[in-house]
């Protein structure tokens, strides 16, 4: 018998990637499409997920049709969610077997190969994860731009935001951040239409310009870049890490931000081994554990 290639779908709330592997490891083919979170959209993580399969079988000059061939191996934001994660499994074509798991496990089996580990998601949003050498897992924050990811770009964008406002109130005085941030709008005239319906994304998209405007020494923007260090210091903190442990940093800002995490916490935090379309095949292929959440109502013993 022939062994099954193994798709694997890294799915997330902006886009999704797909990558196709032979069941020896080798990348046939790769591909990119829209968002892929079964709880907040569960057609259109249909549709990207299908649209994936569709792009990366052609490529590989597979038939997409004969989807019962092959493996598929995901890891999609909101599959943590058992109602979201069962209405998924039950609208897609019957693949040959499927195994799922949520993004940032995914990603975080990527960053250190399936061995025990921590990893730090610095991004749009903020996540905190630990593999246990006995297979279990925690997640910490990656509550939503709304109520938790603090130190995200998104985070960032609403501070940078919410002064742009202040100075317009005449509450703040004008400085280089708040010129920065009107100037991105296109002037006062035009802020209440840009803000209109404003997410995550576009948040996340003023995260430079704070920066940008802390490298100048810009008081407010100083204050909020060491504000965003010293919450994602004391996240990485409550995965416990030893002295031993290996901890990676991914995601947009993570080039940024974990210079300054590995100086406050005197431990450095490590560029990740590989991708989590990656991590999805290695639990695929048992090379390491499918994810196993702490509950915090378990008795557990690393």
């Amino acid at each position: 018998m022939v062994p099954a290639p193994i798709f694997c779908i890294d799915g997330g709330g902006t886009k999704s990637r797909g990558r196709l592997f032979g069941a020896d490891g080798r990348v046939l083919a790769e591909g990119e499409d829209g968002p892929c979170n079964p709880s907040t959209n569960l057609d259109r993580a249909l549709t990207s997920t299908l649209a994936l399969w569709e792009r990366c079988a052609k490529t590989a000059g597979l038939d997409p049709a004969k989807t019962g061939d092959a493996v598929l191996s995901i890891g999609a934001a909101g599959l943590y969610v058992p109602a979201a994660r069962e209405k998924f499994l039950a609208a897609l074509p019957n693949f040959k077997r499927v195994v799922t798991m949520s993004d940032g496990y995914a990603a975080l089996i990527g960053a250190g190969g399936g061995k025990p580990c921590g990893l730090m998601i610095i991004g749009t949003g903020v996540a905190g994860h630990r593999l246990w050498p006995n297979g279990f897992s925690v997640q910490r924050d990656a509550w939503g731009w709304v109520a938790g990811d603090r130190g995200s770009g998104a985070w960032l964008g609403v501070k940078a935001l919410r002064h742009m406002l202040e100075v317009v109130d005449g509450i703040q005085l004008a400085d280089g951040l708040s010129t920065r941030v009107l100037a991105y709008f296109g002037g006062r005239a035009k802020v209440n239409d840009a803000i209109s319906g404003i997410g995550p994304d576009r948040l996340a998209a003023l995260a430079p310009l704070l920066l940008a405007a802390a490298d100048d020494g810009v008081p407010r923007a100083v204050q909020t870049r060491k504000r965003a260090v010293e919450y994602l210091s004391a996240l990485a903190r409550v995965l416990d890490i030893g002295p031993s442990d290996a901890l990676y940093a991914a995601g947009g800002l993570a080039s940024i931000f974990a210079p300054m995490i590995s100086e406050t916490l005197g431990h450095k935090l490590a560029t990740p081994q590989a991708d989590a379309m990656q991590g999805c095949y290695l639990v695929a292929m048992g090379r390491a554990p499918e994810e196993k959440v702490l509950d915090e109502t378990m008795e557990f013993v690393p």
